[in-house]
């Protein structure tokens, strides 16, 4: 497999940089609000926000991320709660389960598939995190500017849109 091969199984570099403002922008804005309730997803476009949101919070958030990870703090494009940590771990308690009930004695299969779970929750955060690093993930945001913010109703849901360019 080349290396262009690989650079195309990862999601776009768009895609990845907003991922990295959208962690740091959700970090900074937990740091106003403790008890921040909301999930985010990412495009090439921008980023969309799931829940009601004070755009004047946001938009601090949003530059204050945006100037931290220009200026090199890459940490923050890594969140403990981002959903790339769920699927590792389901993919390795999946994995787990698999290998475990490929035993021909009953109780080992059981044994297996319960150790594999366990496994698998516990290595989900931090192979998680490495996955966002090197992955899902980008922090060089060189070059790009957020260009607007909107609020919406989706479903009776409140979710506000953020775009950014690549300049």
């Amino acid at each position: 497999m080349s290396t262009q091969d690989i650079q195309e199984l990862l999601p776009g570099r768009r895609v990845r940089q907003n991922h990295a403002l959208e962690h740091a922008t959700i970090t900074i804005l937990s740091t106003y609000i403790p008890d921040l309730r909301v999930s985010a997803r990412s495009t090439s476009r921008g980023f969309t926000v799931f829940g009601d949101v004070d755009l004047g919070q946001l938009r601090r958030a949003l530059d204050e991320a945006l100037r931290r990870l220009q200026a090199g703090e890459a940490e923050l494009a890594i969140h403990p709660n981002c959903g790339t940590n769920l699927v590792v771990g389901v993919s390795f308690l999946t994995l787990g389960t698999i290998l475990g009930m490929a035993s021909n004695r009953a109780r080992t299969r059981v044994a297996s598939a319960a150790l594999s779970s366990v496994a698998g929750i516990a290595a989900a955060r931090p192979i998680g995190q490495i996955v966002q690093k090197y992955i899902t993930t980008l922090p060089d945001l060189r070059g790009v500017r957020i260009t607007e913010i909107y609020r919406r109703k989706m479903f009776n849901f409140t979710v506000v849109e953020v775009r950014t360019i690549q300049e």
